[in-house]
């Protein structure tokens, strides 16, 4: 029998978050009853209990939200991207970025901080915002941006007026605002439109429509994780952090599609890493688009920085590396109509972008691979071991654990874990942990041992016996234990805060 009640998107979404309120309710009143029995045994199954039926809402609301994608809600084209232009979007679209974006539209617990977000704060003015910080540009004041937007226009077959706004920043940027039904807003610094030349500016008006065409601006990464900081996990954050970057590629796509010159877009990209607009340095793109191997080789070596995972755009030769390779893809003549042919397919486009941009992402986010799966089930593994420690699987903890790894691998682990005792479950972990230590790097482990302390701390308190586990968890890892003990004195200092 179906739970969820509704036939559109919004209605599942408040159908979600009313039933999980109410799961929530009768959960909280059992823990009191059995807390003041004295039954442990209760408390523990009652937890495991309601994390099961929890796991099979969140099936039940993906299956729903696959059955509405599916059907495109009546539309009979088939298309996710239907912003009104005359570029095909689905088919310049970085996988990657459509890929993640339907995962993130799938996932109930990203819907259910999105909506709330939504209803705290309302429809953003963006005309309004902007005029009170910024200056409107008129086609009197700047016929050159007005010149460019024309021709982005046409490129993109896209009738909707344009407002620009330049605000006083030396620093390049630009950027849009969320649209309203007859314009779209695009914010550009002072020192982008004094020092960019026309076809830059071309490249970066293109990548600004690009987000709106694609209607990136439906997630705000930040505002989601700070609206759902109470139930949203590591795991949304690197997900919605990694859609945000493969978003950047896509843009950058409409962008080379609007100046028509892989060259002036290379130029942009060099003047926004290095701020050198004069002839003190020489512009080779082949020297500028180089400087990828090496970062590739860096980013592929042992030091993995986790920081990488939280960044909300590409690095640069990145990004330029990404568009070369789309500037000589199938996908690109056909779309821009070059004559010549294609030195890559389609195919071959995605594979390679996505190899190098997944070098960002942590393996946490991999989970078709055997890494990925490993990491899984040593993150499970090894966060019920820690809330076995002090003799009571606390019901926080769990839900903790949860959050951790995804709806798939909890619903799985669940039923292997609880078929093991305890000096059963330890064994398994140290094979895992062996496995672990012949692909991660120091700082990929040390990101997992900070997820697994913060679980031990989940029920408000960290045992000693818990901090005994996490000293055994970091042994067989080849961390030192004086990070354990880093980590714990961090959290305690922020609960205390």
């Amino acid at each position: 029998m179906s739970v969820l009640k509704g036939n559109t998107i919004e209605e599942i979404m408040t159908s979600y978050n009313e039933v999980i309120a109410d799961f929530q309710q009768q959960l909280q009143e059992k823990i009191t009853k059995a807390q003041e029995a004295g039954d442990a045994a209760s408390i523990q199954a009652i937890c495991v209990d309601v994390q099961n039926e929890i796991t099979k809402l969140a099936q039940e609301y993906q299956d729903k939200m696959n059955e509405l994608s599916e059907s495109n809600e009546g539309d009979v084209s088939g298309k996710i991207y239907n912003y009104p232009c005359g570029v095909d979007l689905d088919a310049i679209v970085y996988d990657g970025d459509r890929d993640l974006l339907l995962e993130l539209d799938n996932d109930p617990e990203i819907q259910r901080a999105k909506q709330d977000l939504e209803e705290k704060y309302g429809v953003y003015n963006s005309r309004k915002q902007l005029l009170k910080t910024s200056l409107k540009l008129t086609e009197k004041l700047a016929p050159h941006i007005y010149k460019i937007a024309n021709v982005c226009k046409e490129t993109l077959k896209l009738d909707k007026e344009i407002e620009f706004y330049v605000y006083q920043d030396d620093k390049f940027n630009a950027a849009c605002y969320p649209p309203t039904a007859d314009k779209l807003y695009i914010i550009i610094s002072s020192g982008m439109i004094e020092r960019f030349s026309i076809g830059e500016i071309t490249f970066v008006v293109g990548h600004e429509i690009g987000h709106i065409l694609f209607e990136h601006h439906k997630y705000n990464a930040r505002g989601i994780m700070d609206e759902g900081a109470d139930y949203l996990s590591p795991l949304h954050a690197m997900k919605l952090f990694a859609w945000g970057r493969a978003a950047e590629i896509s843009c950058d796509r409409v962008g080379l599609l609007c100046c028509k010159s892989f060259t002036q877009a290379g130029s942009s990209f060099f003047k926004l890493s290095s701020g050198v607009t004069t002839a003190s340095l020489e512009f080779h793109l082949d020297e500028y688009i180089n400087q990828f191997v090496d970062l590739k080789a860096e980013m592929a070596s042992t030091e993995v920085d986790p920081e990488d995972w939280y960044s909300s755009h590409p690095f640069s030769p990145l990004r330029i590396k990404a568009l070369e390779l789309f500037s000589k893809s199938d996908t690109y003549y056909s779309v821009a109509k070059i004559a010549g042919k294609p030195q890559i397919t389609e195919a071959e486009l995605e594979q390679e972008i996505a190899q190098f941009m997944s070098l960002m992402n942590p393996s946490y986010l991999d989970q078709e691979s055997e890494s990925g799966i490993k990491i899984q089930e040593y993150i499970f593994m090894s966060g019920y071991l820690i809330s076995m420690a002090d003799g009571t699987v606390d019901q926080s903890e769990i839900v903790a654990l949860g959050r951790i790894v995804t709806p798939e691998a909890f619903k799985e682990y669940m039923k292997i874990t609880s078929k093991l005792n305890e000096d059963d479950l330890k064994t398994k972990i140290v094979e895992l942990s062996q496995d672990l230590n012949t692909f991660l790097s120091p700082m990929q482990k040390l990101n997992i041992l900070r997820d697994l302390c913060v679980i031990s701390a989940a029920d408000g308190d960290i045992h000693d016996d818990e901090v005994d586990v996490l000293y055994n968890l970091s042994y067989f890892l080849n961390i030192n234990g004086e990070f354990i003990d880093r980590t714990i004195s961090d959290i305690t200092e922020e609960e205390e805060k």
